[in-house]
Formats: C-alpha cells, structure tokens, sequence
C-alpha cells in the first residue's frame, strides 16, 4: 500500500469517527433538549428539582443550532439532524421565541401588565420611582394590572391621576387592578400564600362583556440581591467550589419557591376552569418561563398573548446575569391580541412592562 493510499485511508477513518462522534454528540443534545419540554408536565408540587429542567431549555437550543454550523463544515448531509431535532420540539421553540409581523392598530382595548417593583427609587442606577407612574399614565391602556403596587407615595399618585382620567381601581396585597370600564361588583376572588404573591380577580364590563381579569404574582423565587451576586461572581471566577455552593444555594431556592408556585397555579387554573363561559385575561409577573408547569397548565385553557402576536425572545425580567419572560399575558379562546410587546423603553424596575392589544372574535 503506497503512502498516498495510506494517507487517504486514515483521512477517511478520520472522518468517519468524527462524524460518528458528532452524531452521538447531537443526538444526545436532542434528547436532553426533549427532556427538557417534557418537564414541564411535571408538577414542581411532586418533584421540585426535577420540573426545572425546563430552565435549561434554551442551553440545548443554542448547542443543537450550533450543529446546524458544525454538520455544514464538517458534512453537509448530517445537517438534517438538528433540524428534526427542532422539528420534534417546534412547538416549545415557538414559545419560547414566536415570530410574528403583526402591525400596531388602534382596534380592540391595550391591557398592560407591569412589576413595578415597590417603585423602588435607585440614584446609583438612575432610576426613579415617578418613572413608573408617567409611564403607566401615558401608556393609555384601557386595563392595567400592576404587581408589587399597593401603597406608599408613588401608588397614591398615580391612583389620584387615573381616578381623574376616568378609571376605577380594586387592589390587595400588592396587586392593582385598573379598568377604564366600570367594575361588576367587588373583588370577586383572591388569593395570597405570602403578602405579594398570589392571584386578584375582578370582573369588567368590557362594552358590555362582562370579562374576568385577574392579575398574578406568583410565588417569587426570593433570590437575595447579595445572592445572585455571588452567583454571577463565582461564574466569572470560574471557581468550581464558589460555583457548586453558589448554585447549590440558588437551586434550593428556585425549587421551594416552584413547589408553591405549582400550588398557586392548579388554584389558578381551577379559578379559569369554573369561567370558561365568560371572556378571560390573566396577567401578571408569573415567575415562570415559557417552558415551564405553570405556562403549560395555563395554556391548556388559554392562549400566551406573546405567542399569538409577540415577537423575538422578549425578555422581561432584565436583571443582570438573568435574563428571561416571566411576565405574561393570557387571553381565552374567544378573544384574539392583535399584538403584544414587551416595552423597553422604561427602566423604572427590575421587570419590564408586557403591552397587548385584545379583540373580540367575530362570532
């Protein structure tokens, strides 16, 4: 055997091996990813841990488009692979980043769903409270669920301001709820394990549609300032002890406050199960991502807003180092969004605000 021939054996033993590597590597990426949307038919009530598989949803979407590149310089026929993968799981993938081309229009009535965060002012961060309340006032929306907004100067202001453009309001432990349509009645049920998180539902005549909304602050995952901190620290330091403590520390966290959270959710769904004869919205700072129980269980009755007419990834909780959609506005089947946005142009919290449009289907 001559030395050229020699050289071409190994080359293709080479490849062949490289090939076969990239295959098992991929395939392992596409089942992992699998798993991942599959948790989330896993209550967090029953296997805490287990259920935040989902978080790491957008990690192996990331790899398995990776391959996309690598199957193309290394051979182009395995590219298929990545692709099926995708496929298998395009549903997920679409709630997690939908693209739609839905243009602005004046059709319909805007709700907005904002965590103002206690109109915390920050001088350090530029940030004031009185931010939030111009924001909310100028937004114009005909509906407003606020979160984390209950008392102190900043929400007296702006009741004060939207009483004298026309609106009513009903709020409790934490959560507001303002209307440019009159009220049917008082709070119609409510919901509150720890001051601040929880469900407040009212009903609305919407031009003659009496309409259940219900503003949500599901359970936060109580992750300290110092905490994520340390958290961000040890990932820089790419310290394997400070890493494995700080994530130790963070995932407990994370799975005792999914434990509640899955509670506050079935209670939630329960509550839209008894309406389904009536228009519904449900909005608020979920704490929970896309892929995950709680989005899951609410959309076995309702549709995301941000799937139906949002576009991108939409973060909406932008604090540094955790950048993810936990706020969410939902709508039953008989209204549609004409579109939905996440709005970047206020900084006055740690969440942004989720803005949609919302018609009536013709009958």
């Amino acid at each position: 055997m001559s030395v050229s021939e020699l050289t071409s054996k190994l080359k293709h033993g080479t490849h062949i091996m490289v090939v076969s590597l990239l295959a098992g590597a991929n395939v392992t990426t596409i089942l992992l990813m699998l798993a991942t949307c599959l948790s989330t038919w896993i209550s967090p009530a029953a296997f805490p841990r287990l259920s935040l598989a989902g978080l790491a949803f957008p990690v192996f979407l990331a790899i398995n488009l990776c391959f996309i590149i690598a199957w193309l310089l290394v051979s182009w026929r395995g590219v298929w692979l990545p692709i099926v993968g995708m496929l298998l799981c395009a549903g997920y993938i679409w709630d997690y980043c939908p693209v739609n081309f839905e243009e602005k229009t004046d059709k319909g009535y805007l709700v907005l769903s904002f965590n103002v965060a206690n109109y915390v002012s920050d001088s350090i961060n530029n940030i004031d409270g009185n931010q939030s309340v111009e924001y909310i006032v100028a937004s114009g929306a005909d509906v407003i669920c606020l979160q984390e907004s209950a008392y102190g100067k900043y929400h007296t202001d702006l009741t004060n301001q939207l009483k004298a453009r026309g609106y009513d309001v009903r709020g409790r432990s934490g959560m507001s709820i303002f209307s440019k349509w009159p009220f049917v009645g008082e709070i119609v049920y409510s919901t509150s394990q720890e001051y601040g998180n929880g469900s407040l539902a009212c009903l609305i005549n919407i031009d003659g549609d009496t309409t259940l909304v219900v503003n949500n602050h599901l359970q936060s995952n109580a992750i300290s300032p110092q905490e994520k901190k340390d958290y961000i620290s040890a990932i820089s330091s790419i310290s394997k002890d400070k890493m494995e403590s700080s994530g130790r520390i963070l995932l407990s966290r994370i799975a005792i406050a999914a434990e509640k959270r899955a509670e506050q959710t079935d209670t939630l769904c329960n509550l839209v199960e008894r309406n389904q004869h009536r228009s519904i919205i449900v909005a608020g700072d979920m704490n929970d991502t896309p892929i995950s129980y709680t989005y899951r269980r609410l959309t076995k009755h309702l549709k995301s807003a941000y799937r139906e007419s949002g576009s991108g990834l939409g973060f909406s909780f932008v604090t540094k180092g955790f950048p993810v959609r936990i706020d969410h506005i939902f709508v039953s089947e008989n209204l549609n969004t004409l579109f939905t946005y996440i709005d970047k142009e206020i900084n006055s919290s740690d969440h942004l605000p989720i803005l949609t449009r919302v018609s009536k289907s013709a009958k």
